[in-house]
């Protein structure tokens, strides 16, 4: 399980968890220790991890980085002054989506030698550094590859990236076929992308989800043929993919739902959980689940 904390005001952090070293149960009370990380000088929106477990990247107000989990090493994979609000490894794990503040969405390969290959600050200090503790510092190859992606944020370089009619605040990558993705802007726009085409725009659009500044989670269902948000209205939308229909709306909650999540089968049976294909929402007023969808 890996955590995002930090603000600009405070350390960006990024923490794991060994979920197996926990008891069956664990008292509210008792102390969980988590592993620190990855540490910045600024704001850490959003992580992802790859489906191996091998590898997180984490989307930061200073760019994308990619960390090594195994290695324990780290580099950027992209520097800019956009944030990176929002971020997904397709299934296969060797390419991240990007989401940019500004709009942008950028499809980077993982296989690629990128020219900053190690962002730790070195450590004066007597105690032995942690590799993940680094304020990043930018050097000349990095403004180098920063010049580069200023390229791509200006929209002069037309591969491997598509823009948003605003700053994109969620991403869902398909397993069914992985060179397929959905994305959400906080105007409201949610579109179906293909990354083999992306200079085409959104192969497919979902009308009437209701959004202006907030960060609202989408989600897939397992058989990945209905997508699920929540909207600043308090309503929950569910569209069919393929066809891009609305489906489903309803209102029961009287604040927006931010967070959504659809069990995949797998975890219900891990969890020895019903396989009623239900759906989890979270917003300010609890959590809620949709059972029978």
């Amino acid at each position: 399980m890996i955590t995002t904390l930090g603000s600009d005001v405070s350390k960006g952090s990024l923490y794991s968890l060994d979920a197996n070293s926990l008891p069956d149960f664990v008292e509210p009370t008792s102390p969980v220790e988590f592993e620190c990380l990855f540490s910045i000088n600024g704001t850490v929106w959003t992580a992802d991890c790859n489906p191996s477990g091998t590898h997180a990247a984490l989307g930061t107000s200073m760019g994308s980085a990619l960390l090594d989990l195994e290695a324990r090493s780290q580099f950027w994979i992209y520097r800019g002054k956009s944030d990176v609000l929002s971020q997904q490894f397709i299934s296969s794990g060797n390419v991240v989506l990007c989401g940019l503040r500004n709009g942008l969405i950028l499809t980077i390969d993982t296989r690629e030698k990128h020219i900053s290959n190690n962002i730790a600050a070195p450590n004066h200090s007597s105690a032995a550094p942690n590799p993940f503790m680094t304020n990043l510092p930018l050097g000349r190859r990095e403004r180098r590859r920063n010049f580069v992606r200023s390229q791509i944020d200006r929209g002069q370089i037309s591969s491997g990236h598509v823009r948003m009619t605003s700053a994109v605040c969620s991403m869902a990558s398909l397993s069914c076929d992985e060179n397929y993705f959905l994305a959400s802007s906080m105007d409201g726009s949610i579109k179906l992308f293909d990354i083999r085409a992306l200079r085409n725009g959104g192969v497919q659009s979902y009308e009437g989800h209701i959004n202006s500044h907030s960060r609202l989670q989408l989600a897939v269902n397992p058989s990945e043929t209905l997508l699920l948000t929540g909207g600043e209205d308090c309503s929950v939308r569910i569209w069919g993919i393929k066809t891009g229909e609305l489906l489903f709306s309803e209102t029961f909650s009287e604040s927006c739902c931010t967070t959504v999540l659809w069990p995949d089968l797998e975890g219900y049976a891990r969890h020895r959980l019903d396989q009623s294909h239900g759906a989890w929402l979270g917003s300010r007023d609890g959590l809620f689940y949709m059972q029978d969808i």
